[in-house]
């Protein structure tokens, strides 16, 4: 008997990329036959600007001036495609992928759907089911949470509620039936080695473009690991690998063997012809020394641009220049804050600013630019404190004018240390859930009108205080702060690093 899954993927106003996990529960599900559709938000408009927009203003990336063409708007509205996939498609199961900061979206989809279908089975599944079930299985509207990988639990429900058997005693799922909640364990961790390769055929042409340095790219994003071996205290990561390590469910850290990432590589460039590979595991440049060098000796043949993301530990000058002649174009690393002792002891990321001023010289001397990710607003930081951060990334881009500073608001999610911490300093009363806004310029904590303020106007410019001479410095005071005055100082400053004027690094 057919039986068919309709996917949701909950996302801002386009926020592109393709999402591996959907990805990979779709082609586990396509083995078995089991119909498989995917429906994602990414292009219906919204109260919110564009994220690419929002990046460009501040100078955190190159703006890019064909997004309406490669990523144009839906001109229809959410809900009556949703109710128009329902009725055409006639799902008989709903799974949706959900992150905290998209909860509330999740909330009014689900919402939606049972309005329309109040029978409809839908689970609910991603990092904040896994460690927020109660919450989770709580709406009304959710009758399965999948807490932990979903590829072996999804196929097992399919199954079974394909052939009318019972399914409350699935390993990996939270259900609710018959008036009880059936609180299973989680199931154990997968060998990523043998998983088939992610599907991504379902997924709207338009989400596998990607911005990359100031122009629009069809993109392939390449799963070589999963989980991750570190501690920081703003990342959810150790608190999932004790959840799996205490359920006696495996490994969370696990690495892909470097022949099936190359055999990856060439069945997803072979199926959709990207223009560009993103590696989008955490930390790419783990891999062993042999494990690199094989990959290098096969990328050769790939003849694609690539995108990396590691941390500053791994980088070598003998890989970054190998990396390069094979095709790498730019890496994302985590600086997260300037101050060596704040970053040690509140974020556990323990490299000293030397270290990673003498790593960037490397990306220098290779002429490879990089982009650096830095938080402000965190529990305890003041501005002096904050004000190491504007200056580390200060000295770094004076010494290679290829880097790009992004700059974030810390946000406390669930799960993560510094979550409790903001418990414990009252500063989350008002706040049960995130923005769905990642570039919003008000912290969602609960700081005084005097932090929230510091806080807005050097969102607004921190790449100002970056890019120009200190000399600059009170007028980029005066540009903090949003009225007339430091409206037009923004402006005036900004039109200072537009291409070809000092400090602007072309």
């Amino acid at each position: 008997m057919a039986f068919n899954v309709l996917f949701i993927y909950p996302t801002p106003f386009r926020i592109t990329g393709l999402p591996v996990g959907i990805a990979s529960l779709a082609a586990v599900l396509k083995e078995d036959g089991i119909g498989v559709k995917i429906f994602d938000t990414a292009f219906y408009p919204s109260a919110d600007r564009s994220q690419t927009v929002i990046k460009s203003e501040r100078m955190m990336t190159k703006a890019v001036s064909d997004e309406d063409r490669y990523l144009p708007e839906n001109t229809t509205r959410m809900e009556d495609d949703l109710a128009a996939i329902l009725r055409s498609y006639r799902p008989d199961l709903v799974a949706i992928s959900t992150l905290e900061i998209m909860y509330r979206s999740t909330q009014q989809i689900c919402r939606l759907i049972k309005q329309q279908q109040p029978a409809l089975p839908i689970v609910a599944g991603g990092v904040f089911p896994t460690l927020s079930p109660d919450m989770v299985i709580a709406e009304e509207s959710i009758d399965i949470v999948c807490h932990g990988e979903g590829e072996s639990a999804l196929r097992e429900l399919c199954r079974r509620l394909s052939a009318g058997e019972p399914h409350t005693g699935i390993t990996g799922l939270w259900i609710k039936a018959g008036g009880r909640l059936y609180r299973n364990p989680p199931s154990p961790l997968h060998d990523i080695n043998q998983l088939p390769f992610p599907d991504f055929s379902e997924f709207d042409p338009r989400m596998f473009y990607k911005p990359m340095q100031g122009r629009m790219y069809k993109m392939m994003n390449i799963e070589t690991s999963r989980g991750c071996y570190n501690n920081c205290t703003y990342c959810a990561a150790p608190q999932l690998r004790k959840f799996f390590r205490e359920n006696g469910c495996g490994r969370y850290d696990r690495i892909m063997n470097v022949d099936r990432i190359i055999e990856q590589i060439h069945h997803q460039a072979g199926k959709y012809h990207p223009e560009f590979i993103y590696f989008s595991s955490e930390n790419f440049l783990s891999l062993s020394d042999e494990d690199f060098a094989r990959f290098i000796d096969a990328y050769e043949e790939v003849h694609l641009p690539f995108w990396i993301q590691t941390r500053i530990e791994t980088l070598t000058r003998e890989r970054i220049a190998a990396l390069k002649e094979v095709g790498m174009l730019w890496l994302t690393i985590g600086l997260e804050h300037g101050n060596e002792e704040f970053r040690r002891k509140v974020l556990k990321r323990h490299y000293s600013n030397g270290k990673f001023i003498e790593k960037m010289d490397i990306l220098r001397d290779a002429g490879i630019g990089a982009s650096l990710n830095n938080m402000i607003g965190f529990p305890g930081e003041t501005r002096d404190l904050i004000f190491d951060t504007v200056r580390m990334n200060r000295l770094l881009y004076q010494r290679n004018n290829r880097l790009e500073s992004n700059v974030f608001l810390f946000t406390p999610y669930r799960g993560c240390e510094l979550y409790d911490v903001c418990r414990e300093d009252n500063l989350l009363s008002d706040v049960p859930i995130p923005s769905e806004n990642s570039l919003s310029e008000r912290s969602v904590l609960g700081f005084p009108k005097k932090v929230q303020d510091d806080l807005t106007g050097i969102i607004r410019t921190f790449n100002l205080y970056v890019r120009l001479p200190e000399e600059y410095d009170e007028q980029i005071r005066v540009a903090e702060k949003p009225g007339k005055e430091g409206d037009l100082m923004l402006q005036k400053l900004t039109k200072l690093l537009a291409p070809g004027t000092p400090g602007s690094g072309c």
